[in-house]
């Protein structure tokens, strides 16, 4: 019996030297990794809370429209109108994907009378990690395009058509871009955004001004009190601003100047957040989530999040290009609409291939582009 004893007397004195003997270096490893573990779990609990704040919606899940859309437009001066059956569109020769380049739609929804509505602001958000590049590329919505399954009409119709499936399958046939996700707002969401971030800085002419303060395009007249050079903007001066077409901007008129506006006050947000801190980019992005739509899957979100900001570190200005390029599109008229035409459109499919991919073409052993109408932004 004593020599039991002893012999557990024996193996516990082992244990503890054992305990004893572990080098501090290695409880210190322990102690971090324990650490961490505790943090990746409770990151990976608020990101997936975070995640499931917003509108998660497949684009293939979303119901077509009853009824095909198609403008009513005023002002068309003495455009001349053509037949529909005329036009003969063309596709993109070919659809361009890379592994290293991340393409994620944006759309804002103009939703009047209920229902789906149009996407007046289309745009694809380009993460480049090959070139190190941010890149933003503007539709025009009056571009004259194939929807396919649909009749031939302006791009902003196909999201009320078919929904953002349709949408994606639009922009794949007619420029060849592969899209890997998409996030839609509608614009009473948008004023909120603009707000939640506390505003961005827009600066006008005294033409934008006159037209601003004038007008319903901001909706509140209270907020009808802009000024010559640079503003401050709340959220509905900053939706007015964008949606303005008949006032030029920077020698761009109608759609051109509209889109210019769009992609001016997304290089405001862009700025507007980079000037956060991170506990202030914590605090808004509860309000911010749910505002979006979005069919970005909780894996791939990281993925993109993470690309970007390798990017941005690099590289913090923000490209630009609008489609259809300079040079290669007629303003006209069809089925009473004012369209832009795109003409030939394989001059706009090659130069936004090339600005989106970059150096991601050239490896495939195809050859660079002309140059696009671009402009390199902060």
């Amino acid at each position: 019996m004593k020599k039991n004893q002893n012999e557990e007397q024996t193996v516990g004195e082992k244990n503890k030297s054992v305990r004893k003997k572990l080098p501090v270096p290695a409880k210190i490893a322990m102690g971090v990794l324990a650490a961490v573990l505790v943090l990746a779990v409770g990151s990976y609990a608020l990101f997936d809370y975070f995640y499931h704040q917003m509108n998660i919606q497949k684009a293939e899940d979303e119901t077509p429209a009853a009824q095909e859309y198609f403008d009513t437009d005023e002002n068309t001066g003495n455009l001349e109108e053509l037949d529909p059956n005329s036009i003969q569109l063309d596709s993109a020769a070919a659809v361009e994907s890379d592994k290293e380049v991340v393409n994620i739609l944006l759309c804002g929804e103009e939703a009047i009378g209920g229902g789906r509505g149009r996407t007046d602001s289309i745009m694809i958000a380009t993460i480049n990690s090959v070139d190190q590049e941010l890149k933003l590329t503007s539709i025009m919505r009056d571009s004259y395009v194939q929807i396919p399954g649909y009749t031939d009409n302006k791009i902003n119709a196909a999201y009320h058509n078919g929904g953002m499936a349709s949408l994606i399958k639009t922009v794949k046939k007619n420029f060849g871009i592969e899209v890997d996700g998409y996030v839609l707002v509608n614009f009473d969401s948008f004023e909120d955004i603009v707000d939640a971030v506390g505003g961005i800085d827009i600066t006008l002419d005294e033409k934008e001004v006159r037209y601003l303060n004038s007008t319903n395009y901001i909706s509140d007249p209270s907020n009808h009190t802009l000024s010559v050079g640079k503003n401050h903007m709340n959220g509905n001066q900053a939706l007015g601003f964008a949606r303005v077409r008949y006032v030029m901007r920077d020698g761009e008129y109608g759609d051109f100047a509209r889109t210019l506006r769009h992609r001016t006050v997304m290089q405001a947000l862009f700025q507007r957040v980079q000037d956060k801190s991170t506990l202030e980019l914590i605090a808004m992005i509860p309000k911010i989530l749910p505002m979006l739509t979005t069919d970005i899957k909780k894996n791939d979100l990281v993925k993109y999040i993470t690309m970007g900001v390798k990017v941005r570190e690099q590289n913090s200005k923000i490209a630009t290009l609008n489609v259809p390029v300079e040079g290669a599109y007629k303003i006209t008229r069809a089925r009473g609409m004012s369209i832009i035409l795109p003409e030939p459109l394989s001059k706009s499919v090659d130069q936004m291939q090339e600005f989106i991919y970059g150096s991601a073409l050239e490896s495939k052993g195809k050859p660079k582009q002309d140059g696009a109408n671009i402009t390199i932004g902060q």
